[in-house]
């Protein structure tokens, strides 16, 4: 267990990057708050809140907003501070807390689901033939959902844990792309946009997504620190209902969130490749694809306490986190 947490600390250091600043525009809130969102269409409640300009005439200013690669990138910022909000994962949410000792509450759910194995359907027909000498599964650093969830898809298909560790390479997701369409790797294990990206190549599909592994398990959450929980009860609780205001209209406008969430991933792509040192890489994503990855997401804010502590004890089980403790000590959903 503990060569794993510090091949996890490792990971989110190597992952750990400076973001992609965005202007805000000024509104007449008191309270400054500074954001750190994911690079993928998990945080489709930011983007889209953004470019509706929800955020205007509350109790807070968006003093700045930083677009990280994957939520390792997010969780490490949070452990170097500076952050107040975050649109992030729930499994390197999690970790910030338990191993990073990072004061951060859960205030509501983005989405479940949302993850996905890719393959060259040439070569792998069936999960069987993961195992096969010569094949290359690219994943990210240990530590991530998509780790955490290959890890459970081993066990769940009763696959051959030695050899499909063998087989697994370490990469960014820009990485994996690439790496996939030139044939170097031949599966890819990847959080949405990038699954149905990745699917979309000639020759590939998506062999299992995450809620064949685990049905509707929490994907990404909204999380405040403590401190803006206790200087600011007011800017969390506005915070929480632009989420469930935003979700809602993406669910009732599905084609408008699928441009203006592109809009917001085509516009940072450019920092993105910088940051994960993958410049020849194309991130550049259509509303037709992103709408198609979105509908593999159930967007929703409901969370419950039992979704996050389920997550929680195979976390340590698996040996991701150095302690155990109960969910309600990282959630503030009321």
């Amino acid at each position: 267990m503990k060569k794993l947490v510090i091949s996890m600390v490792i990971g989110i250091l190597f992952f750990l990057m400076s973001g992609c600043s965005q202007t805000q525009t000024p509104n007449q809130g008191s309270t400054e708050i500074n954001i750190a969102v994911e690079y993928t269409d998990h945080a489709a409640a930011f983007y889209f809140a953004q470019g509706k300009n929800l955020f205007q005439d509350t109790e807070f200013n968006i003093n700045d907003v930083k677009v990280y690669a994957s939520g390792v990138g997010v969780a490490a910022a949070f452990t170097k501070g500076g952050f107040d909000v975050s649109y992030m994962c729930l499994i390197p949410a999690i970790y910030t807390y338990a191993n990073g000792g990072v004061p951060i509450k859960i205030i509501a759910g983005t989405h479940k689901n949302g993850y996905g194995l890719v393959v060259n359907s040439d070569k792998i027909k069936d999960l069987r033939d993961l195992e096969k000498s010569g094949i290359k599964i690219a994943n990210g650093p240990q530590g991530t959902v998509t780790d955490f969830l290959q890890l459970l898809l081993v066990e769940k298909e009763n696959l051959n844990a030695e050899k499909i560790l063998a087989n697994t390479v370490r990469m960014n997701a820009a990485k994996q792309l690439m790496s996939l369409r030139n044939g170097k790797v031949d599966a890819v294990f990847v959080p949405e946009h990038f699954a149905a990206m990745a699917a979309s190549f000639p020759g590939m599909k998506m062999l299992v997504s995450s809620n064949d592994v685990w049905p509707d398990m929490q994907g990404s959450v909204l999380v405040v620190t403590e401190n803006l929980l206790k200087t600011n009860p007011e800017a969390v609780k506005e915070l929480r209902e632009i989420n469930e205001k935003s979700i809602d209209l993406i669910n009732e406008n599905p084609d408008e969130a699928a441009e203006i969430v592109a809009q917001n991933l085509n516009i940072n792509q450019s920092m993105v490749k910088e940051e994960t040192q993958s410049p020849e890489a194309n991130l550049e994503v259509t509303p037709e694809l992103v709408a198609e990855s979105m509908a593999n997401l159930k967007i929703t804010p409901d969370i419950t306490q039992q979704d996050v502590q389920a997550v929680i004890d195979k976390m340590y089980a698996l040996g991701y986190i150095t302690k155990h403790f109960d969910a309600k000590e990282i959630m503030a959903v009321d």
